[in-house]
């Protein structure tokens, strides 16, 4: 074979191609390492905004309920309702001053002392409302479902102004509560939880916006019989003033000697009729206005006000809403009290409110504020007292049988003005803050 016809060597070919594809390949891999790095951040980002949500759910909720406890009965050391031997919430957290409607907190011990859980199994809130001047010990933790737990804490603070009050509320995405109230900002969020602290002013809505400064106030006439209607009032801040009346000033029955005023005061400056009140023009609605704030059909929205259903005697039913820890009592329709019963207490009075004409008959002794748009007609033919401690109010005419006393009480009518009402939200005062 001759040398020319061997075949050369040639060289490999590829190399290059390789390298590309090795560096596509690094290239790609790079790429979908970054694409997962950014994926998990924003999973990390929603994760922290559902916390985020869930926490400022939580805290809106004890906004929420706090209100309901405010303007609810009376409570045990669980938050929940009991009919006897229990403590209104306003009562066991906030020191309200008669005379000047100032609200401050009772839980100088330790802040944010009441909370609740969410309880995932029972599919409710367990909470705690232990006394005001109790150590805080710390929650415990729920058994959790398939949900992130949740809980809120409360606490207050002194409102800009009197009458109001500063609400602060901790919302957590833990069931313990404890769990969030870590200063270190940065430990909170190495535990993956997510908090919300929420501030609101709340205003207490008084249940007697203006109280009569006499124990009767009557758009009517008044007539008694027997002993005697028997009103009395020595409170010089009111200049003793017994009635004010709209109807006739002539008053059949009257007995003087059962009048009683401010020593050296002449009957005819505390008795005598009441301009507005004898305008034809006054309705019920301006009387309850006048007095209470609102009118007949607006004031059933009081928040604290209670709705009460009875026939016959209603003593029973009144005695069980005040044990209860109602202070507000409305009656749509006549009532009927015909025995012998205590209601209420002058330093806890209670305001009761009937729509309809109101009978009492027999030893009733109220101590607060009883108010109808219509008649009432008193009778005591027992030995025992028939007596209100307050005041009265009566949209139609009253008439009286036997030996029946109102007496003015001061202390009453501050209790009805500025600690007994119903506390709403102030517009426009949410707002998050840092503690």
């Amino acid at each position: 074979m001759s040398a020319l016809n061997v075949p050369k060597a040639r060289p490999q070919r590829g190399a290059a191609t390789l390298v590309v594809v090795m560096v596509l390949f690094l290239v790609m891999a790079l790429l979908a390492a970054y694409g997962n790095r950014s994926l998990l951040f924003e999973q990390r980002i929603a994760s922290s905004y559902l916390r985020a949500s869930l926490s400022q759910e939580a805290a809106e909720a004890g906004i929420e309920w706090t209100l309901a406890q405010l303007n609810g009965a009376a409570i045990n050391a669980s938050c929940k309702p009991v009919s006897s031997g229990g403590q209104r919430f306003a009562d066991r957290y906030l020191n309200i001053d008669p005379a000047d409607r100032t609200i401050t907190s009772r839980t100088a011990v330790s802040a944010y002392l009441l909370d609740c859980a969410r309880d995932l199994t029972q599919d409710g809130w367990a909470c705690r409302c232990p006394a005001a001047d109790a150590a805080a010990t710390p929650a415990t933790a729920l058994p959790a479902g398939a949900e992130l737990p949740s809980s809120f804490s409360v606490d207050f603070a002194k409102g800009p102004r009197n009458g109001t009050l500063q609400l602060l509320v901790l919302g957590c995405t833990d069931s313990v509560i404890d769990n969030c109230k870590n200063s270190d900002t940065s430990a909170v969020s190495q535990a993956q939880l997510g908090r919300t602290r929420l501030k609101t002013t709340i205003a207490l809505v008084s249940a007697v916006r203006s109280p009569p400064a006499s124990p009767l106030v009557v758009k009517g006439s008044i007539s008694s019989s027997g002993a005697g209607l028997g009103l009395h009032n020595t409170d010089p801040r009111s200049n003793g003033l017994l009635v004010a009346m709209g109807g006739s000033t002539a008053w059949p029955g009257r007995v003087d000697d059962r009048l009683e005023s401010v020593p050296g005061t002449s009957l005819d400056q505390v008795v005598g009729q009441d301009a507005r009140l004898a305008d034809v023009n006054t309705t019920t609605d301006d009387l309850f206005r006048m007095y209470l704030g609102a009118t007949v059909q607006r004031y059933p929205s009081l928040p604290a006000l209670r709705k009460l259903a009875c026939s016959g005697d209603c003593s029973a039913d009144i005695q069980a809403a005040y044990d209860a820890g109602q202070r507000v009592l409305w009656v749509n329709g006549p009532l009927t009290i015909s025995s012998n019963p205590t209601l209420a207490s002058i330093t806890d009075p209670l305001l009761l409110i009937a729509t309809g004409d109101v009978t009492l008959t027999g030893g009733l002794q109220l101590n607060g504020m009883l108010v109808t748009p219509g008649n009432l007609t008193w009778t005591n033919g027992t030995a025992l007292p028939s007596l209100i401690n307050g005041m009265v109010l009566v949209g139609g005419n009253v008439q009286t049988g036997g030996a029946v006393d109102i007496v003015y009480q001061q202390t009453v009518a501050d209790e009805l003005r500025n600690r007994t009402g119903g506390f709403v939200r102030v517009p426009g005062s949410w707002n998050t803050f840092v503690r």
